[in-house]
């Protein structure tokens, strides 16, 4: 990655406050033009570069259990039905030399850190984004096809932002075992992360991964299920985070998104490629600040595609709707709030979601009927034969038209 000059060690963020806005670029060429234009509110300070849920898209989508399907191809404009035209950032390959500059926000789009060494039988499986001060880079490991056992999750912050939690859409990424109870990490010496000094905060082991930008690392079951805060699984974590690798490349996604109103920008994405039930997609769109699961009001859209293997998940059981012939749950709120899941025999689950009516209202006439039909989910979608982890050759790099 490019060698910028260092700063100065910043203070243990737990020592100080937290800043009201991150900090200039300090000399730094200016980010070039972001690639899309949904990326207003994400800007690389590296070298003049341009710079995620697992979750449901809001909590009603949540609700609905998880399955639709891609819309008929008639239905989508003919620029969405196009092949997609990637339009990916300057890429700088991966290495294990942290960054010498830290960016300032984090780009939905991009890659920035990937796994190196991995314990046998894990594997990488979601990348998290999300954009502004609030936001974070997270990516989560653990085994193929399965939604329990080891895991690992490691959360990079922008720079001159203190580690939070509370506006973080990955925060609960990876859980202890249900019933567990921790040891007790006091007495315990966090090992050094890439000859940095590192400690434990709230069970997370946390250290500077550049100058005054922080990073927090949290394992589950990576020892033999001795638990997660023994000294041996604090060294196996210490092992997985002293091996990752930095550098930028555009991310891949499954869906392609047009008419999303000029007045949202791409606040949050993120990308499974592999998990129990296939790869899955989210793209969050907001007028403003996106702080997840916040329950002050947020002007937010939501739109979330996801490959379910038969066996598992929603199949159409609970529809009380159809949507182009097929079947479909559509959830409204009394304080406007609109989610709609629309589910394919066979194929993929789409869903869209909105947080107010005047946020529908900015879609267009259709309101999110209309969106769903702006939506192109890309590559397989027989999902008998979806690949293990999925194919993204066909996926784009440049999901929003």
């Amino acid at each position: 990655m490019s060698q910028l000059p260092a700063q100065p060690a910043s203070p243990d963020p737990d020592a100080s406050p937290r800043p009201d806005a991150p900090p200039d670029g300090d000399g730094v060429a200016p980010p070039a033009a972001p690639a899309s234009r949904r990326r207003g509110a994400a800007r690389w300070a590296i070298a003049g570069c341009a710079a995620l849920l697992v979750a449901a898209v809001t909590a009603g989508a949540m609700q609905l259990g998880g399955a639709a399907s891609t819309p008929a191809p008639d239905t989508a404009p003919a620029s969405v039905q196009a092949a997609a035209a990637d339009a990916p950032v300057a890429p700088i390959a991966f290495t294990v030399t942290p960054p010498a500059q830290a960016p300032v926000s984090f780009d939905p789009l991009v890659r920035f850190a990937r796994f190196g060494t991995l314990p046998a039988g894990m594997v990488p499986r979601t990348t998290l984004v999300q954009a502004g001060e609030q936001g974070g880079y997270t990516i989560e490991a653990g085994l193929p096809e399965r939604s329990i056992g080891a895991q690992v999750a490691v959360t990079f912050f922008p720079r001159g932002v203190t580690p939070h939690r509370e506006c973080s859409a990955a925060a609960n990424l990876v859980r202890p075992p249900s019933g567990s109870r921790p040891t007790p990490t006091a007495d315990l010496a966090a090992p050094a992360v890439q000859g940095k000094p590192a400690k434990l905060v709230d069970g997370r082991l946390r250290w500077e991964y550049a100058p005054g930008a922080w990073a927090e690392a949290i394992g589950k079951d990576l020892v033999d299920r001795a638990g997660d805060d023994t000294p041996a699984g604090l060294r196996a974590l210490a092992g997985i985070v002293g091996d990752l690798r930095y550098g930028i490349e555009s991310l891949r996604f499954p869906l392609v998104v047009g008419g999303v109103p000029q007045d949202l920008h791409l606040a949050a994405a993120s990308v499974t490629e592999r998990s129990k039930t296939g790869w899955s997609s989210v793209l969050m769109f907001t007028a403003g600040p996106y702080c997840a699961g916040s329950t002050t009001p947020q002007s937010t859209l939501g739109v979330r595609a996801e490959a379910i293997i038969p066996g598992y998940g929603w199949t159409g059981d609970r529809s009380n709707t159809t949507v182009d012939g097929r079947r479909a749950v559509k959830q409204e709120s009394p304080t406007g709030a609109t989610d709609l899941a629309v589910y394919g025999d066979p194929g993929p689950f789409v869903a869209v979601s909105s947080t107010d009516a005047a946020t529908t209202q900015l879609v267009g006439g259709d309101g999110l009927v209309g969106l769903y039909r702006r939506i192109q989910v890309l590559g397989t979608t027989d999902l008998t034969t979806i690949a293990q982890p999925a194919d993204q050759t066909p996926w784009t790099t440049d999901p929003i038209r």
